[in-house]
């Protein structure tokens, strides 16, 4: 039986302090690492340019450590609750998780024997995952190490869509991708966020289309054109309700059912500017070193990858105490 991390321990691993930092300095002593046409490359312009991925390898240790650390907390919790009884380990959790399996009555119908195997398997981890939990109160479990400090980065976001007050203490910087799943199932979430906050939180949309998603350029270039018009918003939602099923024949007819000028949408589309725009996203996107979308600075503390509500309000509340 595959031992379960233990209960609380991992839910405390992830609140992740951090610092304000500035773009770090391009100091006139950094050493050359290598020179094009007469102009050097520094170590600190590669420094800048890795912050957020040395940062992600960080994590990964950082993650790899923990996972194992849990284990050998379960480990020897569950060595020393066994020894205390007199018996071997796999004894003592058999017996501990034996109850809970055996209240579910045995089933004849084989249809529904592979039902009742999960519905085992469920409870016996459950019974497990609460007997780690007693024995690590019991024993008075502390937890001593910490993930890394998180960069906070300086994020340019010029005229790019936003809502919510200019003034707001907290703003939201999101590089999105309209093919994106998790992009799409965080609209939910930032949704909720605009209901508890209101003029508390600024989101700013911008774009980083992944060469993964043929779409995703096209569909960034035709929500710039949208955003001319003042309606990035309604055409960002009816993209992501259409997505992943985006189609070029598709764009034109999504700004004519939300009321757009249709004339000036499709010269938009034809011209440089959203074309320019996009491109000016992904190349900050880039320079940043990020990699996947959804991709969240909340008063440029990164966070990676879909964020439940729960963990973006402690960010939000974390900035608030701060600047009140």
């Amino acid at each position: 039986m595959r031992l379960s991390p233990v209960i609380g321990l991992q839910a405390s691993a992830i609140a992740v302090a951090a610092v304000c930092l500035l773009p770090l300095p391009l100091r006139a002593d950094s050493p050359v690492l290598a020179m094009v046409g007469g102009a050097p490359i520094t170590q600190a312009e590669i420094e800048q340019a890795l912050r957020l991925p040395l940062y992600e390898l960080e994590m990964e240790r950082y993650r790899l450590t923990r996972r194992r650390l849990d284990q050998m907390i379960v480990e020897r919790l569950l060595a020393r609750a066994a020894a205390a009884q007199g018996q071997s380990v796999s004894a003592f959790v058999s017996a501990e998780v034996q109850g809970r399996i055996a209240a579910v009555p045995p089933e004849a119908d084989p249809a529904k024997q592979e039902a009742r195997n999960v519905l085992v398997r469920e409870r016996a981890t459950q019974a497990l995952q609460e007997l780690v939990a007693r024995l690590s109160r019991e024993a008075g479990v502390t937890v001593t190490l910490h993930p890394p400090d998180a960069p906070v980065m300086t994020i340019p976001v010029g005229d790019d869509p936003a809502w919510g007050s200019p003034a707001a203490p907290v703003t939201i910087v999101e590089f999105a991708d309209f093919e994106c799943p998790a992009c799409k199932d965080s609209l939910p979430v930032l949704r909720q966020l605009r209901d508890i906050y209101k003029d508390q939180v600024r989101l700013v949309y911008r774009d980083f289309p992944l060469s993964s998603h043929p779409q995703a350029r096209p569909a960034a270039e035709a929500a710039y054109c949208a955003h001319e018009q003042g309606k990035f918003w309604a055409y960002h939602d009816a993209l992501f309700a259409q997505a992943p099923d985006l189609k070029t024949s598709d764009y034109v007819t999504l700004a004519e059912r939300l009321g757009l000028n249709q004339a000036e949408f499709t010269a938009c589309l034809a011209g440089t500017r959203p074309k320019a725009a996009v491109a000016r996203d992904l190349a900050d996107a880039q320079g940043l070193g990020l990699s996947g979308t959804p991709t969240f600075f909340i008063n440029g503390r990164y966070l990676s990858g879909f964020q439940s509500l729960e963990t973006l309000r402690q960010y939000i509340d974390r900035e608030l105490p701060a600047i009140r």
